[in-house]
């Protein structure tokens, strides 16, 4: 009798034990983030895609057509150099708000300094502040802080010289 009350103990936390491994999988599963990539990147299919996604900007601004919430007189006097990122991303465009881990991994690279400085405009840097902070993926957020931080030193630098 002894033993069969033994097995039977046994048989329980071997069941709970199951159904704890089984629950913290399910937790495991349902934690993983859900990272929104675009279909394709083909314009202007991938600023429509993106515009379901993020009809707006941080600031409540809608994009237009090309994707972008302010017009080119208004990124052109931005302060990019001297903005802190979380200024900047305001004005980043449709498609990184959208998809800023999808953009991060498609587009920066691992060595910020490779960036040719005269291929970057006011929307580079929007874009790079945004990744900066609202990337889901840390490696990806902390590549683009790192990245803005080196650009906007580098180029504060040489701007003085």
């Amino acid at each position: 009798m002894v033993n069969l009350l033994y097995d039977g103990i046994k048989r329980m936390r071997l069941r709970k034990a199951l159904l704890l491994c089984a629950g913290l999988f399910a937790l495991n599963v349902h934690a993983q983030p859900n990272i929104p990539t675009p279909a394709n990147w083909n314009f202007p299919d991938i600023a429509d895609s993106a515009r379901v996604i993020a009809p707006t900007n941080i600031a409540g601004i809608p994009f237009n057509e090309y994707g972008l919430a302010y017009s080119q007189d208004i990124l052109a006097n931005l302060d990019v150099l001297n903005l802190p990122a979380t200024e900047l991303q305001k004005y980043a465009d449709v498609v990184t708000h959208a998809y800023p881990d999808a953009t991060a991994e498609r587009g920066m690279p691992d060595d910020c300094s490779q960036l040719p400085f005269e291929d970057l405009n006011e929307t580079s840097f929007a874009n790079i502040a945004y990744i900066s902070i609202n990337a889901i993926k840390t490696n990806n957020r902390q590549s683009a802080a790192n990245c803005l931080l080196y650009l906007q030193t580098n180029l504060k630098e040489s701007v003085r010289e």
